[in-house]
């Protein structure tokens, strides 16, 4: 959905989000009446809507604010502008690189305050999914939920089979009532982005989207059904770890079902009843699970807090609610484990090199400056045994630390260290003595032999060779149409630049290496091109494959090697 515009009318606002504001009035109206009233008049009068609400206002008192921190009132207007508010400051709360701690806190307490709507509105909804009513689909359905939430809520049925089910349906009209809070939400992240200082700090048009995206993928039922699916597939090895099956049969996007899960939520066990042995299991299956989904999966549950963990029988433990799961590429995985064996060794070096590749950074990063407060964080939070540590608080303290280096961090690394936290807070209930750091150690290990396979490194090496006869195809075009430009008299630029000449020579050299890397990697190629060949189709060879191919490929490929390294050390000392 295009939200924003460059042009400007002649208010000086965007013709886009004045039709939006239009399109949603009331709601527009209600929201920055709730603004006023929870005490940010001044937020509201500085990107220009204090006009948008005539009449009598309501402005929170000197004396308010003396009893309600800024942060306190922050979550109190979250939650009293309702579920697309709540579902955002939970969002937010996972992104320590961009909000300060106190905030963080605050929006962690968030909670959905809903009541459960009526089983004849369950019904509407079903038929129109399913086209089907209730009683025919299924033998038995209890018109009382289980649980109710502010995206939809479960209820306990029995299909004709007698199979025992969990039926999520969606709270009718909160699809429709989301996108007007969206269109709203893009607005004001614009404003406050255009008009108040220091408002580019926190990205907030790109929160926004990002929060789009996530809560979009929430109100689809089948996006959900799926995440499930894989991590069902994911975990199907671990005997300790259940993740229940979803009836596709009667599964849309307003509608889920899924197997019953019967045993008890990690919230509403006493663990005091449990003996040590018992508790030690279920911590360790808990915290093996994630950890592995995160680092070794890179697809995992981000939102494992004690009410989606529930233990069955023989104290095996069961996943639920897979609306929010994070995804991490194999080079986002790759700096992780790199940032762990960091942590682990405490070597500022790798750790402030794995930091730089979670994000992107300013060119003009300072390095030197970033390693002095790494050092100084080490110092401070490492220097205790290692069972002491809290890993995803680390992690979280990291990235903090790395935002204020203005470090673009993707969301779904901020989501690792927030589900470790949830993760750290479930296990310390029912095992103090478990320390998260040693269950993260051997998957950092399992990691690095990933990536130092042959098979993934000869994968890496074709995809980068791919790339670079990309680059190479494209570039008499790219040339051509430089030139164009130039002759056409449309790119004219003085360009003064000091030791212009020796710049010029430093470019060559590195050409020439760029040049010997691509043809190093074709002899490289070619070599694993022959070993597989000849792995295949046996050891017997005959003809010209009798030649010694692979000792004379090796031999050139030293001399090239050596040829690159003397270079590039040539270049160094220039």
């Amino acid at each position: 959905m295009e939200w924003y515009n460059t042009g400007r009318n002649i208010n000086g606002v965007f013709p886009m989000l004045k039709s939006t504001r239009l399109r949603h009035a009331n709601r527009f109206r209600q929201i920055i009446n709730a603004l006023i009233r929870n005490g940010f008049g001044l937020f509201v009068q500085k990107i220009g809507l204090m006009d948008e609400v005539p009449g009598p206002r309501k402005w929170w008192t000197k004396q308010d604010q003396r009893v309600k921190s800024r942060e306190e009132r922050i979550r109190i207007l979250l939650e009293e502008l309702g579920p697309t508010f709540v579902k955002l400051g939970q969002i937010a709360s996972t992104r320590n690189d961009i909000f300060p701690q106190p905030l963080i806190k605050e929006l962690e307490k968030l909670q959905d305050h809903v009541t459960p709507f009526s089983y004849e509105e369950v019904e509407v909804v079903f038929e129109a999914e399913m086209g089907e009513t209730v009683t025919d689909f299924f033998a038995e359905f209890d018109k009382k939920p289980l649980a109710s939430a502010s995206i939809g809520q479960v209820h306990k049925a029995k299909m004709k089979d007698g199979k025992d089910v969990a039926v999520k349906v969606q709270r009718p009209g909160i699809q429709r009532v989301i996108e007007a809070d969206l269109d709203i939400l893009h607005e004001l992240a614009a404003l406050a982005d255009r008009h108040i200082d220091g408002a580019e700090h926190y990205r907030l048009p790109t929160l926004v989207k990002e929060f789009t995206k996530m809560i979009r993928r929430e109100l689809d039922y089948t996006i959900e059904g799926r995440n499930a699916d894989r991590i069902r597939k994911q975990t199907e090895s671990s005997r300790n770890l259940y993740i229940p099956e979803v009836d596709w049969t009667c599964t849309t996007r307003k509608i889920m079902t899924m197997e019953l899960i019967e045993g008890k939520n990690v919230s509403q066990m006493d663990t005091a009843e449990l003996s040590k042995k018992r508790r030690k299991l279920i911590a360790e299956t808990i915290a093996h699970s994630i950890c592995r989904q995160i680092f070794i999966d890179g697809f995992y549950h981000a939102d494992p807090h004690p009410g989606n963990v529930y233990v069955m029988k023989e104290d095996v433990v069961a996943l639920l609610d897979f609306g929010m799961v994070g995804r991490l590429t194999p080079e986002l995985r790759g700096s992780l484990a790199s940032l762990v064996i960091g942590i682990l060794r405490q070597n500022t070096d790798d750790i402030v090199k794995s930091l730089s590749k979670l994000g992107d950074g300013p060119i003009d990063l300072d390095v030197q400056g970033l390693k002095k407060d790494v050092d100084e964080f080490l110092h401070l939070y490492l220097n205790v045994p290692l069972h002491e540590i809290q890993f995803g608080e680390v992690i979280n303290d990291l990235l903090a630390l790395i935002g204020t280096y203005d470090i673009d961090v993707p969301h779904d690394v901020t989501l690792v260290a927030k589900s470790l936290v949830t993760v750290e807070a479930v296990v310390s209930e029912l095992d103090q003595d478990l320390s998260i750091i040693e269950v993260v150690e051997p998957l950092g290990d399992e990691l690095i032999r990933e990536f130092m396979n042959p098979e993934y490194i000869f994968r890496r090496m074709r995809t980068y060779a791919m790339e670079y006869v990309d680059i190479l195809r494209e570039l008499p075009d790219t040339l051509k149409k430089s030139m164009t430009l130039i002759e056409r008299g449309r790119l004219r630029h003085d360009i003064n630049i000091p030791d212009a000449e020796r710049l010029s020579l430093r470019i060559a050299r590195i050409g020439n290496q760029l040049t010997l890397s691509i043809l190093l990697l074709a002899v490289a190629l070619v070599l694993g091109a022959l070993i597989l060949g000849i792995t295949i189709g046996g050891t017997e060879t005959t003809g010209w494959m009798a030649l010694p191919i692979l000792e004379l490929g090796f031999i050139v490929f030293i001399v090239l090697f050596m040829w690159l390294m003397l270079s590039i050390l040539r270049t160094r000392k220039r």
